[in-house]
């Protein structure tokens, strides 16, 4: 099937918008930032890590890798990493900065603009990226890529954070580019996991204000982002939701 590209059929006008997009580094997260990730990032990618709960030197597909914010945060651990995006101008930076950083310990890195049509993978993951999908599309290809026992972990704005709308609109992003975060609802996430033939799910809420206010206070980012924003009710409104899913 020549449709798993990442994100969408080249014949598509929004994939060259989006491509065009995330080829300005500016549009992308910081690689200045990629060396030591604030307190409220290592919150969100611990807790991707902790789901997945891979054994070492493990495979996994980061899905939209972009400047590598995952990507790297296994690669440092250990794991085996297939970076998937449409940038190719992310793909480059991104493998140019593992060329430069990686030690021994650090786990094998491919970069490729297209989901491997043929691999079985028992991890899939990535960030702030499902909402520049068609999440419907893409949910039942992950589930063919996985092995039985396989796992998904992605991290996505919720629709219902309505501080999302304040971001874009104040930083100049184009509603072309983030319209997709429509998708991200906590009902929407669950039908369309099950109907992509995941059984066993959680869409789990990940603070209920923005985690990055924290930073500066790791505890309180600690109980913001691991408590408040998966009570019950409140989860509607949480900052992010944690699409976590695996396959029997």
């Amino acid at each position: 099937m020549k449709y798993f590209l990442c994100y969408l059929p080249p014949m598509d006008p929004e994939y060259h918008q989006q491509s065009n997009y995330f080829d300005v580094s500016a549009n992308r997260f910081a690689q200045n930032l990629l060396s030591e990730l604030s307190p409220a990032h290592e919150l969100e990618l611990g807790a991707l890590a902790d789901y997945l709960s891979l054994p070492p030197g493990s495979t996994l597909i980061d899905f939209g890798c972009g400047s590598g914010r995952v990507s790297l945060y296994f690669l440092e651990r250990g794991y085996h990493v297939i970076g998937v995006d449409v940038s190719r101008k992310s793909l480059n930076d991104l493998e140019k900065y593992y060329r430069t950083h990686k030690n021994p310990s650090w786990g094998r890195f491919e970069s490729r603009p297209t989901l491997p049509s043929a691999a079985k993978v028992r991890a899939i993951a990535g960030a702030d990226v499902l909402h520049h999908v068609n999440i419907s599309r893409y949910l039942p290809l992950f589930h063919r890529l996985l092995v039985p026992g396989g796992k998904i972990a992605f991290s996505e704005p919720n629709s219902y954070h309505f501080p999302w709308y304040i971001h874009y609109f104040t930083n100049h992003i184009p509603w072309s580019i983030e319209k997709g975060i429509m998708q991200c609802s906590l009902f929407n996430f669950r039908r369309l996991l099950r109907k992509a033939g995941f059984d066993s799910f959680t869409v789990r809420g990940h603070g209920l204000l923005p985690t990055p206010l924290f930073n500066s206070f790791p505890n309180l980012c600690r109980v913001n982002a691991m408590r408040w924003g998966n009570f019950p009710l409140l989860r509607l409104f949480a900052f992010r939701y944690l699409v976590l899913a695996q396959k029997h």
